[in-house]
């Protein structure tokens, strides 16, 4: 394959790519067929023989037609493709095989001394592909920026949340979060797949609070975890690498254990009396302050929560952070858009930009 730039090496995760493809493409086609001599396999192939009968056993056959023409499409599209993150791409994608390689093989053999299972490859390579997307979570953390606007149902003046999150993003938001305190997931998924799409047409990311497992439904940016819920690790092992976990504080030492468990943001608060949320517990921008002194100078964005107005945004900004963090403040204003923008001009104006 060549490419542009005479100097430039092949783009090997592309190639991986199209490669792969056309191998499972041939075990599809063998299914549908009915026979392994087919794209150039011999019909006396028994490794050809044994994947056509596997393959037909799982009902694989079912599917042929149907993956054989996304793959022939994929192949066309996946030559085209700029790929944004190169080796980046390559090893999150092959340590990740790896991971699922081991599970599976795991998973379907009994744990005894004659069939050693694969757990310690599987946890390896999970560390490792965690690894690898760091910086792939670093760009969608930097998005935090600014204002992060809270869209909690109940707390919208009876509105539309999704209008009352284009407001605040056609305002200024740079990220809204979906909180739901309604157990019925199936209930208040669609709104949440509703967020996806108007957050991808902004701009701007969506993190769901408190459900990893709906954050990977609806391929949201990530999900937001109080000090009462699950713990980043345990997170982790559900969300895709690629996204991000952050964390509620309200300690300097809750904020270094979230840093120390590698929270992609860090938010603080609450900092001023609020009645958004009743339970949480007071931090103060002198909290904040320190928390910000604590964090090493490429650490993850620092968002202050509770209570934050266009009076007293400049107080959080100058103590350190990189975004405020609203409901009511924008979610129950007569008019949204304006009171994000106010907000955000608030909050810049301290920050000297």
């Amino acid at each position: 394959m060549t490419t542009n730039n005479p100097n430039e090496a092949p783009h090997f995760t592309r190639e991986w790519l199209i490669d792969a493809l056309r191998y499972v493409r041939r075990d599809f086609e063998a299914a549908v067929s009915g026979h392994a001599g087919v794209s150039g396999v011999a019909a006396n192939d028994a490794r050809a023989l044994s994947r056509m009968e596997m393959a037909r056993r799982m009902g694989l056959d079912a599917l042929a037609e149907e993956a054989m023409a996304a793959i022939d499409r994929a192949v066309d599209d996946a030559a085209r493709l700029e790929w944004p993150g190169g080796l980046e791409v390559r090893y999150t994608a092959f340590l990740g095989a790896l991971k699922t390689l081991a599970q599976a093989s795991s998973a379907f053999n009994d744990h005894t001394p004659e069939r050693p299972h694969l757990t310690y490859l599987a946890e390896a390579m999970a560390r490792a592909e965690l690894a690898a997307a760091s910086l792939a979570r670093r760009r969608r953390a930097a998005r935090l920026h600014g204002l992060y606007v809270i869209v909690d149902p109940s707390l919208t003046l009876d509105r539309d949340p999704v209008w009352v999150a284009e407001q605040a993003m056609a305002g200024g938001a740079t990220a809204i979060q979906l909180r739901v305190k309604e157990t019925d997931k199936g209930r208040w998924l669609p709104l949440a797949e509703s967020l996806r799409g108007v957050c991808t047409d902004a701009g701007a990311a969506l993190i769901i609070n408190d459900h990893p497992d709906v954050a990977v439904a609806v391929d949201a940016d990530g999900v937001h975890l109080g000090q009462n819920d699950m713990s980043v690790a345990a997170a982790r092992a559900s969300l895709r690498p690629w996204q991000v976990a952050g964390t509620s504080n309200a300690l300097t030492t809750e904020a270094r254990v979230s840093l120390q468990a590698g929270a992609d943001y860090v938010a603080v608060g609450r900092m001023f009396p609020t009645g958004s949320k009743a339970d949480t517990r007071p931090a103060g921008p002198e909290t904040l302050r320190a928390v910000h002194d604590a964090m090493p100078p490429d650490g993850p964005p620092l968002l202050a929560i509770g209570g934050i107005t266009p009076e007293n945004a400049g107080e959080v900004a100058r103590a350190g952070a990189d975004a405020v963090c609203v409901i009511a403040a924008v979610t129950q204003a007569d008019d949204p858009r304006a009171a994000a923008a106010r907000l955000l001009e608030a909050f810049r104006g301290a920050k000297g930009g």
